[in-house]
């Protein structure tokens, strides 16, 4: 409870994502082929995608957040009494804050990471073969969910004497085949090598580049320097090589919140290596508890994306007539919140690195030149510090010649089909 009282004290990051493709997979947008997008098919779309239900409303999506987050309290605590850790309760209230700090208030991607590697560490205490398989199918989706931390995970394995079987193979294999075969079935294998491979490999690391600022840096290696010091000290290079690794996560886009499994592991590792909780532990719990309350007090974010503003906005929206919609630079939380969709099953993120490839942008003019959607603009909208407006070359351009300005709300502006 300790946990969730802090990331709704400090507020909270619902990454729209989690809400919006679970709400157009509903209405019969395929990934990769309808939503434009180059994430693997797990948890945002696919086999394994959560439930529309849980992502209807904002609340549901929270409860989920907590849910998930206190589940991963609940396995890192069981692991460090299975490993005999001493006083297991103080390591967790350090791994509690510190997460917490470094954008553990974001639900993205590395908070399921989290879950089922926290999932994965205390299944290793098992040999059934059941077990093996379920860690098999973990370790799959693990993969899956973020594949740049393969690495730091395969040295893991031989860090906790983890043994090859026949089950974890299986399960494995049965993990990574459900959607391989979700691919097949829904004829979309060629749009997923494009993007979640080709795109992937060739654009996103370019075109989404955000380097750290040094104050980020700094506040980093003062957390992680005492646990690379006990690690070096003990000798257990395999633990701090697996750490290293970790750091692939940050690349190409640095945020706290892709290192999450950093904080969980890292705390794992300081206690394994640790006879008990020292000075420095303790100290390092009051200063990352005292940031946290500062942040709040500095930052009072509350549900972030959802503000009175969007909401608002997503009343006029949904009055519109018609059942579509495009946003331009707008929060993509208005198609959910308006019931309405993209129009021709075209989703396209307002992100500079989907703008640069004119056929992406070429599939959203044609998507508009059905002359029955409104388009939404934000003009305030930016990314990287860059305005969302200006990235979309010739798509503005397009809505500016082919639609009728109606409607300004504050930064909004509404743009209506020339008949």
């Amino acid at each position: 409870m300790f946990h969730a009282t802090l990331i709704i004290f400090r507020g909270y990051f619902l990454s729209i994502e989690f809400t919006l493709y679970p709400y157009l997979t509903s209405h019969g947008f395929l990934p990769y082929q309808n939503i434009i997008d180059q994430h693997f098919p797990t948890l945002m779309f696919g086999p394994f995608s959560l439930p529309v239900f849980l992502t209807s409303n904002p609340w549901p999506i929270l409860g989920l957040f907590l849910t998930v987050l206190c589940l991963t309290d609940v396995l890192l605590y069981a692991s460090l009494i299975r490993f005999e850790v001493k006083k297991p309760f103080v390591w967790l209230v350090l791994y509690i804050v510190s997460s917490s700090y470094f954008s553990g208030n974001v639900l993205w991607i590395e908070t399921f990471v989290n879950l089922l590697l926290a999932t994965w560490i205390f299944l290793s205490f098992s040999i059934r073969p059941g077990t093996r398989f379920v860690s098999g199918l973990i370790l799959s989706q693990i993969f899956l969910l973020r594949p740049t931390i393969i690495p730091a995970v395969a040295i893991l394995f031989f860090g906790l004497s983890y043994s090859v079987s026949l089950p974890l193979v299986l399960g494995l294999i049965s993990g990574i085949g459900v959607p391989l075969i979700f691919l097949f079935h829904q004829d979309i294998l060629q749009d997923f090598y494009r993007l979640a491979i080709v795109f992937n490999g060739s654009v996103y690391p370019h075109g989404a580049q955000l380097l750290p600022a040094k104050r980020q840096i700094l506040t980093l290696f003062l957390f992680i320097a005492p646990v690379f010091c006990a690690l070096i000290k003990r000798k257990k290079y395999i633990f701090l090589l697996s750490l290293t690794f970790i750091f692939i996560l940050i690349f190409p886009r640095f945020g706290y919140e892709h290192l999450q499994p950093l904080y969980l592991c890292a705390v794992l590792f300081w206690a394994l290596n640790q006879s008990r909780p020292d000075k420095v532990v303790y100290l390092f719990i009051l200063i990352f508890l005292a940031l946290n309350i500062v942040s709040s007090i500095r930052h009072p974010y509350g549900n972030y994306f959802l503000t009175p503003e969007v909401k608002s906005i997503a009343q006029t929206v949904k009055d519109l007539p018609g059942s579509t919609v495009y946003l331009l630079g707008a929060s993509d939380l208005i198609y959910p919140l308006s019931g309405k969709i993209p129009p021709k099953y075209t989703y396209l993120p307002s992100l500079p690195w989907y703008f640069g490839q004119q056929e992406f942008v070429d599939r959203v003019i044609v998507s508009l030149s059905d002359k029955n959607t409104p388009v939404l603009v934000d003009y305030s909208s930016a990314v990287d510090g860059y305005n969302v407006l200006e990235s979309s070359g010739l798509l503005f351009e397009y809505i500016k010649m082919n639609f009728i300005p109606g409607e300004k709300i504050g930064n909004y502006r509404i743009f209506f089909p020339n008949p």
